[in-house]
């Protein structure tokens, strides 16, 4: 749909003249954030986090897994009560552990969000600051799936990496 739609666009303006009179560029927008330095320690933060997080669950399911081995072991000199009262406890442990992996990956997302939500918003800045200052009338975004057909125009990747000091 986004396609389709970036079509049409590109398709007016064509039509109504206005890329003739303009002078366009493009920039790999993917690309670039991949290659920025806070990309990358970025990714560290959500790495230590993950492993954090995952330790907990581990910790967790060892926890799990000794009761049900402790448990398995006692069920024999247990009553039929005692028996349906440990394998609800097993039971709540297991849920415990689904709800808390799911927990994790909303805050894994959230934390991504926050961390590369000020890297685009940068890195935006700057290719605005580049296309104003180099008289670009037009900036397109040339990453995969952006609804570019041919990027001939200026690549002003060099440009904006040396506006953002890297």
């Amino acid at each position: 749909m986004l396609q389709r739609n970036t079509i049409t666009i590109l398709f007016l303006f064509f039509t109504l003249g206005i890329f003739s009179q303009s002078k366009i560029a493009h920039i790999n927008t993917y690309e670039l954030i991949n290659t920025m330095p806070e990309k990358l320690e970025a990714e560290k933060i959500l790495e230590k986090y993950y492993k954090e997080r995952d330790a907990e669950i581990s910790a967790m399911e060892a926890e799990l897994s000794y009761k049900a081995e402790q448990y398995a072991g006692e069920s024999i000199s247990k009553t039929k009560q005692e028996r349906d009262e440990m394998v609800e406890e097993i039971q709540g442990m297991e849920e415990n552990i689904s709800l808390y992996m799911e927990e994790v990956n909303k805050q894994m997302q959230k934390k991504q969000e926050e961390l590369i939500k000020p890297i685009y918003e940068k890195v935006l800045q700057a290719i605005k600051q580049v296309g104003k200052e180099n008289g670009y009338n037009y900036v397109l975004d040339s990453s995969q799936n952006q609804g570019i057909l041919l990027a001939d125009g200026d690549d002003i990747m060099s440009l904006v990496k040396i506006k953002l000091g890297f």
